[in-house]
């Protein structure tokens, strides 16, 4: 039997090589990897954090597509993972008279960070084409003096050319738990159905196709009067902008959901955010990837 659809796994490994950047150390990385994945050319800032893109070649998901990406940093790295253009998940619903109900594509992702850690996964947005169902899955275990930062953008349908979601689903379970070998230390459990119910209810997305989320754990003993202060400063985000945002404090960190009608601003609101996280961690600044869409303008 021929298969027609994409089984593609990635895993990465980074680690602190003890070489120096001045008075820095430098995160590499080894890695294995299948198509569609591929890794461009990483860099590296000043604090000796990794910066990597992946790309998916393929340039799309159908249904019946898996992925699976796996990611390790061990102790005392610095990474900050992305991707250089927006994953796409083709129409499935009523494309074979054998399986007219279609079939997910799906992306399984494990994440494990060690002692003295600290990731980034800022991907670039999801754009769920009309009839298009796509589950993914992110299981992440975190040391209890590391952190980890993520955001996810999801567009339902191609609005600009009067397309929706239609039949199409997005599926999202999300768990981060603490390395702890006592308990189960849950940090953050989140799942979330998106489909053209939730996208024209007024009590849901009211027609707006762009939801984003952005998560961020901080360690186990930050100091919660900088939670506050970044919570306070993400709300003066909040009231320069036309879109609809919410804040939320957890145990160790924030969650914030975005609800509009433009990744492009997400993107702007979710960069905002990202450098007051770096200000009160102490790290740099962060800078706009040159992977990244060049219509953008960061200036804030």
């Amino acid at each position: 039997m021929i298969k027609t659809s994409w089984e593609g796994n990635c895993f990465l490994n980074f680690f602190n090589n003890k070489a120096s950047l001045g008075n820095v150390d430098k995160t590499i990385f080894k890695s294995k990897s299948t198509s569609p994945y591929k890794l461009l050319k990483s860099t590296h800032d000043r604090e000796g954090r990794c910066i990597l893109p992946v790309l998916h070649t393929a340039g799309g998901l159908v249904g019946g597509d898996l992925l699976e990406f796996e990611v390790n940093l061990e102790k005392n790295s610095k990474v900050l993972l992305t991707t250089s253009s927006a994953q796409k998940v083709y129409g499935s619903v009523g494309r074979s008279k054998i399986n007219p109900e279609g079939s997910f594509s799906k992306q399984i992702n494990l994440i494990n960070i060690l002692d003295n850690s600290h990731l980034e996964y800022l991907p670039q947005e999801t754009i769920i084409f009309a009839n298009g169902l796509y589950e993914q899955m992110f299981k992440v275990s975190i040391s209890e003096t590391s952190s980890f930062l993520f955001t996810d953008l999801i567009r339902l349908g191609r609005s600009s050319s009067g397309e929706s979601i239609e039949s199409g689903v997005f599926r999202s379970k999300f768990e981060i738990m603490r390395n702890n070998d006592s308990y189960d230390d849950w940090e953050y459990v989140d799942q979330i159905e998106l489909s053209k119910e939730s996208y024209v209810a007024k009590s849901g997305m009211d027609y707006k196709p762009v939801f984003g989320s952005l998560i961020w754990i901080c360690k186990k003993d930050f100091p919660q009067s900088k939670i506050n202060k970044l919570v306070e400063s993400i709300k003066k985000i909040f009231n320069e902008s036309n879109n609809h945002l919410s804040v939320g404090i957890l145990e160790n960190g924030i969650s914030v959901r975005f609800l509009g009608n433009s990744t492009q601003d997400a993107r702007k609101c979710f960069f905002c955010i990202w450098k007051q996280i770096r200000s009160v961690c102490g790290f740099c600044e962060p800078e706009y990837q040159g992977v990244w869409p060049l219509q953008d303008s960061m200036n804030y």
